[in-house]
């Protein structure tokens, strides 16, 4: 096995960081669900938003790259299940998607924003 050829502190600090990123993309999953079920986004005429205000990891999205991958999952959950996300739909790009978190120790948001892509993977060139 692998893991017996590292030294024991290695290992330690293997396990750890597995563990660590196995909590944050069970926190991000409980979120998008979250936002799917509770349908909080809201689409505006150019782009698509969602804002968390509330909710138990919200000091965990305040960090901007944590924000940025529940930003890549939403859009790939919904790529087939919103207008406007598939070439057959009335658009033919994708909307942006925006997703801010309040910040409550400053009473600031976090904001990020992604392009949505059409297909999985698509990546358009500036």
């Amino acid at each position: 096995m692998l893991l017996t050829t590292f030294p024991g502190s290695s290992v330690n600090a293997l396990k750890k960081a597995l563990s660590l990123s196995m909590s944050l993309h069970r926190a991000i999953i409980r979120q998008g669900t979250s936002i799917i079920d509770k349908q909080d986004i809201r689409t505006m005429r150019s782009h698509r938003v969602v804002v968390l205000t509330q909710g138990p990891d919200l000091n965990l999205f305040c960090k901007p790259g944590i924000l940025l991958r529940l930003a890549h999952w939403l859009v790939d959950a919904l790529r087939d299940r919103l207008p406007g996300t598939s070439v057959a739909g009335s658009h033919k790009k994708g909307l942006p998607f925006v997703v801010a978190c309040l910040n409550e120790a400053n009473a600031t948001y976090t904001v990020v924003g992604v392009i949505a892509s059409l297909n999985y993977g698509q990546i358009r060139k500036k």
